[in-house]
């Protein structure tokens, strides 16, 4: 993938920066942009440049996105960013409120969408060129969602910025509006270019994109959507949970029955992630540790929960866990994950799996139509799998006990897996959840204690950088520049 890159990046080079900077970026007119975009290697090159795009958003950031201001992380050092994080102290200057790169990737797939099409090199089948454009639809959808999700009101580009004369200053699209017209209508017409043959978990198939509807349609409480996407996902007939045995394989090497779209990664030719630096590796210590997550699963109920040993060495509990290591691969000697050298880490981050789809599934059941049964029977599905205590249907008497337990379940199932703050902003309980841990780690860490009270504190601010490339841009209160 980095040789592909690279010979794009060539041509293309500056086009390539994030939004903030892609506001005051040289435009396409100024490169060898003619050259470029005009065989089926072209697009092969182009739609590859997208996918090191993702990796670069997500090597930085999955982590902090989706995980770390919740209660499934905590600081577990003095590092001003995981602190920042763990104590609710995010300014406009902490660095994974940066979206640099995930305009970056937005900026490649725009490329994607406006040149392929007019690519007329007849080795580009049809089949193959609406693929690409499947992906690039897809991608700009998938990093738009988590654009929403984390700052509210984005600014949107459709096109790629070419021209002088052109506008590059954008401000604020309003979020409901960016995912009914631009998320919603990209995943539906991905969804009609995807080549149903392919199967590559490491790029975004047809199942992929159900995946991302029904996430999509989860965060707007469309439980009749959920379940009409999910009821398309089964059809397909081609996913079920792992076994217990191999389990670990869906991190590990995510060619599994369970795995939907995973990133892949191979530091030989893409270089190392920085999940090894947030999680823990052989050369450094976790930036943070487990919290909610590790008191379930030391639980006496809970001992037995494969999920417990899969994150953590279960025989060092009293000294503390410094090393998650969930996406590392088993040694088959020791029995213990080969925990890698932070420069060699190539962690595959799984986007979507089954054991995700029956929990969405099991939440749309309980809302959209009051069956507890169906949706206990689908977290109990999960909960087998891990050799947890299954769940009573009868012990919940109302829907928001069920939601709740299925919350529960997602935090020990998907943990890491980027999902748990937005499980909590979805669900409206970051003030209730957040609010007692914030405020006991201020404590505990004798610093000024303001808990979690303010809920226009949910959203991220927007950068410095960002707002000091784009005067249009609003911080988002009652953050400052």
């Amino acid at each position: 993938m980095r040789l592909f890159c690279l010979y794009f990046l060539i041509c293309v080079s500056f086009i390539l920066m994030g939004c903030n900077k892609m506001l005051n970026q040289q435009p396409l007119s100024e490169l060898p942009y003619d050259q470029f975009w005009k065989t089926a290697n072209d697009a092969k090159f182009g739609n590859a440049a997208i996918y090191s795009g993702l990796q670069k958003t997500f090597s930085s950031a999955f982590i902090e996105w989706g995980d770390a201001r919740s209660d499934n992380l905590k600081a577990a050092g003095t590092g001003e960013a995981q602190v920042s994080l763990s104590y609710n102290g995010l300014t406009a200057l902490t660095l994974s409120t940066d979206w640099t790169n995930l305009y970056t990737t937005i900026a490649r797939a725009n490329l994607a969408i406006k040149y392929v099409p007019s690519i007329t090199d007849p080795s580009l089948t049809n089949t193959l060129r609406n693929n690409y454009l499947a992906q690039a639809y897809a991608v700009r959808s998938f990093l738009y969602f988590w654009a929403v999700r984390l700052w509210g009101d984005v600014p949107v580009r459709l096109t790629p910025y070419e021209n002088l004369d052109s506008v590059p200053n954008l401000g604020r699209s309003n979020k409901d509006s960016v995912l009914n017209n631009v998320i919603i209508p990209d995943l539906k017409k991905a969804l009609k270019l995807s080549d149903k043959n392919s199967l590559s978990t490491y790029e975004i198939n047809q199942a992929a994109i159900l995946s991302m509807l029904s996430e999509v349609y989860l965060w707007q409480h469309d439980y009749l959507n959920v379940i009409n996407t999910t009821d398309q996902l089964i059809a397909l007939k081609r996913f079920d949970l792992a076994p217990q045995g191999t389990f670990r394989n869906v991190f590990s090497d995510a060619n599994t029955i369970e795995n939907i779209w995973s990133l892949n990664w191979n530091y030989l030719t893409d270089g190392y992630n920085n999940i090894a630096a947030k999680l823990g590796s052989t050369s450094n210590t976790s930036n943070f540790g487990i919290d909610v997550p590790f008191t379930i699963w030391e639980s006496a109920t809970s001992l037995g929960d494969l999920r417990r040993s899969l994150n953590y060495d279960t025989t060092l509990v009293s000294s503390g866990i410094t090393v998650i290591w969930k996406f590392y691969p088993l040694d088959p000697t020791s029995g213990k994950p080969l925990v890698p050298n932070r420069s060699q880490n190539q962690a595959k981050l799984p986007f979507y799996r089954w054991a995700d789809i029956l929990l969405m599934r099991a939440e749309a059941f309980n809302w959209a139509m009051n069956d507890k049964t169906n949706a206990i029977s689908l977290v109990n599905k999960v909960r087998a799998r891990a050799n947890a205590k299954l769940l009573n249907a009868s012990n919940y008497s109302s829907q928001l006990d069920v939601e709740w337990a299925i919350l529960t379940e997602r935090q020990l199932e998907l943990f890491a897996e980027g999902k748990r703050w937005f499980d909590l902003v979805r669900t409206n309980r970051v003030i209730d959840i957040m609010d007692p841990i914030i405020t006991n780690r201020q404590i505990l860490g004798n610093i000024n204690v303001t808990g979690f009270k303010d809920s226009r504190k949910i959203l991220w601010p927007i950068s410095r950088t960002a707002l000091t490339a784009d005067p249009s841009l609003i911080q988002n209160p009652p953050y400052s520049k």
